[in-house]
């Protein structure tokens, strides 16, 4: 329990900076940390969703809303160090899902350009 809410603090400090007036942060990288502290094949499948989407895409918020949209589902059906306690399984779950949705709250505005059709997209070629 101690290592969930010292994770949450470190994802609600990322997430609010207090040197940004609480206002600005992501935490899509400090969330995927902890998704691999809990599950590492969490973490793993997060990484690969970003990719994916990342690479298909080019747009770097949509990879990052549904890496951590995949957190929690991962780490239902994966969450093997937990199945002895059901409990346990759940004081991580509920955590996950909450920084999903922070993620998907703090990304917003993206999502809303996303929509739109002007998100800004990351050029993968090298300028010279």
């Amino acid at each position: 329990m101690m290592a969930v809410l010292c994770g949450i603090a470190a994802l609600g400090g990322h997430l609010f900076p207090i040197y940004l007036g609480f206002k600005g942060g992501k935490g899509a990288a400090t969330g995927v940390g902890m998704v691999f502290a809990f599950n590492w094949q969490a973490g793993l499948v997060a990484m690969a969703v970003f990719l994916v989407f990342f690479l298909a895409t080019r747009i770097v918020s949509l990879g990052s809303i549904l890496g951590a949209a995949s957190c929690p589902i991962t780490h239902y059906f994966t969450g093997g160090r937990y199945r002895a306690d059901p409990v346990q399984l759940w004081i991580v779950l509920v955590p996950l899902a909450v920084m999903a949705l922070a993620v998907i709250v703090m990304h917003r505005a993206n999502i809303s350009r996303i929509v739109k059709g002007t998100e800004q997209r990351i050029s993968l070629r090298r300028s010279s």
